[in-house]
């Protein structure tokens, strides 16, 4: 088993935090749809890595913190910066380009259950129970119930821009519990050297790909990627950091959950869409779910999935 910090069980401030974490991240959809038109996804990714570090920087600089000091330990970091920020980022533009993003969005909302399944193998205090994994199947079925039937009409149509934007999922649950098990890094530190590393190799794959410096981009698209970087990754990123340290994999991943409804709701205010009873019904199946996710385990004998 791997070894981390120990955990606790989820608060008002807590459940807020997530709240905030899923509204920040909701909004990035929104965002990579207006700059993807303009931005081919490798570059889209690291301008985002780019904003999101110099961010993150600034932040850990006015908190007087350090990164830590090169060795092991930044060998973690730059896996993490690959699955959090260079594979699944890039796969999630390259999908945005072929199916919308209430359908990303439903793909996206696999990734507690797969937290929850990498987190059962890994840490003994995250052991799956009846409860949470009714909850996971709830949840899912929340999100799928919140973009409505509608989306789920093209499945087969644009099936490997889905099969990358599942890929994603894969990769940011992997990087969930990869994650706490740096648990003797402070979420500053994760969340700056994790950037720190996604630009280091985005950077180079920018350049060979898309030569950048050709392309013309709208200050339209460059004020989506200044929020994008900041509100969309760096501030969410941080406080997702610190609910992984609080409250383990499986619980911080809830944010996953949230995240399409956000998107619903944008939709709704900015575009004048109007929420089918579908979304309604859907928003209470993700609350209920989430909720069973977060009960405790009273005793071993609860365990649903033995290892």
């Amino acid at each position: 088993m791997a070894s981390a910090t120990p955990i606790r069980h989820m608060g008002p401030r807590e459940i807020a935090l997530v709240v905030i974490c899923a509204a920040s991240f909701g909004s990035s959809f929104l965002f990579i749809d207006i700059i993807v038109t303009e931005v081919p996804p490798v570059t889209l990714a690291c301008a985002r890595s780019i904003v999101s570090f110099l961010t993150l920087g600034i932040v850990m600089m006015l908190a007087r913190q350090r990164l830590p000091a090169i060795g092991a330990i930044w060998f973690k970091l730059a896996l993490l910066g690959v699955a959090t920020q260079v594979v699944p980022m890039i796969l999630l533009s390259w999908g945005q380009l072929h199916i919308d993003s209430g359908l990303a969005g439903i793909i996206l909302g696999m990734v507690p259950v797969l937290t929850m399944l990498f987190a059962h193998l890994l840490f003994h205090d995250e052991r799956m129970s009846s409860a949470s994994f009714i909850g996971a199947i709830l949840g899912f079925s929340g999100v799928i119930a919140v973009i409505g039937r509608g989306a789920l009409g093209n499945v087969e149509a644009h099936l490997l821009a889905e099969l990358a934007v599942l890929a994603a999922a894969f990769c940011i649950a992997g990087a969930n519990v990869l994650a706490r098990s740096a648990g003797q890094l402070t979420p500053m530190a994760l969340a700056v050297g994790s950037q720190a590393s996604a630009v280091v190799f985005l950077i180079p794959m920018s350049a060979l790909a898309d030569q950048p410096w050709d392309l013309a981009v709208s200050w339209q698209s460059i004020g989506a990627l200044v929020v994008l970087g900041t509100v969309g990754s760096a501030i969410p990123g941080l406080i997702f950091y610190h609910l992984l340290a609080r409250t383990g994999a499986t619980r911080a991943s809830l944010v996953a959950y949230l995240v399409p409804i956000v998107a619903v709701v944008l939709g709704a205010v900015f575009l004048h869409e109007r929420l089918p009873w579908e979304a309604l019904f859907g928003m209470v199946l993700i609350v209920l779910g989430a909720w069973l996710v977060n009960q405790r385990q009273r005793s071993k004998q609860t365990n649903w999935i033995e290892s």
